[in-house]
């Protein structure tokens, strides 16, 4: 029997898999997909394509439902180090208005106390030290750097956008993952978990392949299958096969951006720029300079929580569905209206002439647009689903997961990753699920 069985190779099951590894704990990493390589997809320029969910061979699906606020192109990267290989590395903290609602015992671990760094410092400095800098926001260009300036002189509090990422020179770099550390021989592939059962004489039974493979059986059990995944296992090991449909709060994040097609006069790519944060609006606004074609593409945008009341419900039962019901809708609506006003004063202190339109436009469509009037920019929304940070669903200290991480109903199954997040904020939830990784080991018995 396994001691500990890890399900998932992404974000949060590698982080778990080193906090493991440095504890020195007997573990194995369960990764559905093959083992395609360790790189990130931006360390080798014929990978690039992949960012495109349409043409990775490795990305699956939610559900198979268009028209739904999770459709066809929102699922998962099945393969070892999932998503972590195509993150861009951007690290923001929660802000404090959002952690004020998480457990006073978890926001304490994560900000620290007494003088005593948190998780969030601790996670930090050791992404510092892998990235080779003095701090997370220190310029990697010459253009970042005077971009920063620039927006500063406009009134915005500018930082260089906080990424964990190496340089790797003639253009290529790469974001940091847990999965590069891992010893090959704690990772077994083509192991698809479909359910957890519990043993009569103890531990845990891991059913594979639906049921159709042999079982695995682990006395610990850490859940890192993705927001969506986790709901499923959980639910399937505190319910039981066919049962009625029950429900899961579920939050990704909204954004609305705006693209400019300008010369080339801004010098070297990539740059990211944090401009700040904005409260009417509750986004992030970051703002970005890259190569295209002869000129420079910028994109601006804003990125705000899909706010408590305009949760999407996460149906399980038999089958898997996701809903978002119209109350939420409207909700969602007034943070994109906050959004495009954001952006109208970003183009007036810009002074750039911009189109803005209340219906939905999506990113390829505005790339078009601002390609064929360079100069103008345009606006553009991201559906729900589309930036990969769904969390929720099993917060901390809630129904099924206690304020440890650790499943109520089960002892000895822990879960990590954003569906533990009580309350996302607007930042993207990799910094976090880096910190919660080590907060939920660190309880585990």
């Amino acid at each position: 029997m396994l001691d500990t069985a890890v399900i998932g190779s992404g974000m949060a099951g590698t982080a778990v898999a080193a906090e493991l590894e440095r504890l020195g704990r007997d573990y194995i990493v369960l990764e559905a997909g093959p083992h395609q390589g360790r790189a990130h997809i931006a360390a080798d320029e014929g990978s690039a394509h992949l960012a495109d969910p349409a043409q990775d061979p490795a990305f699956t699906p939610f559900l198979a439902q268009p028209g739904t606020p999770y459709g066809p192109l929102s699922g998962y990267r099945r393969r070892v180090g999932g998503r972590s290989l195509y993150w861009r590395g951007i690290c923001l903290r929660i802000e404090d208005d959002a952690l004020r609602e998480w457990p006073a015992e978890v926001r304490r671990a994560l900000l620290g106390t007494d003088g005593e760094p948190g998780l969030y410092a601790r996670t930090e400095a050791a992404l510092k030290a892998w990235s080779g800098g003095t701090r997370l926001t220190q310029a990697r260009t010459e253009t970042e750097e005077a971009m920063a300036k620039e927006l500063a002189g406009l009134g915005y509090p500018a930082v260089p956008t906080p990424r964990a990422i190496r340089t790797l020179g003639q253009g290529r770099w790469e974001a940091y993952s847990p999965v590069t550390g891992l010893p090959s021989e704690r990772i077994r592939t083509g192991h698809r978990v479909s359910a957890v059962r519990k043993r009569a004489e103890g531990g845990y039974s891991l059913i594979l392949d639906d049921g159709d493979g042999p079982a695995l059986d682990a006395r610990h059990v850490v859940l890192c299958a993705g927001t969506v995944g986790n709901i499923e296992l959980v639910d399937g090991l505190v319910h039981g096969q066919h049962r009625e449909p029950r429900r899961y709060s579920l939050v990704d994040h909204v954004a609305c951006g705006m693209l400019v097609v300008e010369d080339g006069r801004h010098g070297a790519m990539e740059s990211s720029v944090h401009a700040g944060f904005d409260a009417p609006s509750r986004s992030n606004l970051i703002v970005e300079r890259q190569r295209h074609g002869s000129g420079v593409l910028m994109d601006a945008w804003a990125m705000g929580e899909q706010p408590p009341e305009a949760a999407s419900t996460v149906l399980v039962g038999d089958r898997t569905s996701i809903v978002l019901e119209p109350p939420a809708l409207a909700a969602l609506d007034a943070v994109r209206r906050e959004q495009r006003n954001l952006l109208r004063e970003l183009a007036r202190r810009t002074g750039l002439k911009a189109r803005f339109r209340e219906e939905y436009v999506s990113f390829d469509e505005a790339l078009a647009q601002a390609e064929a009037q360079p100069g103008t920019a345009v606006v553009y929304d991201a559906t729900i689903g589309e930036l990969d940070h769904e969390s929720g669903g099993l917060p901390l200290d809630g129904e099924h997961v206690d304020v440890a991480g650790q499943l109520r109903e089960a002892p000895g199954v822990a879960v990590a990753g954003p569906c533990l997040i009580p309350r996302a904020g607007a930042a993207n939830p990799s910094l976090t699920t880096l910190a919660l990784a080590r907060y939920v080991v660190q309880h585990m018995s």
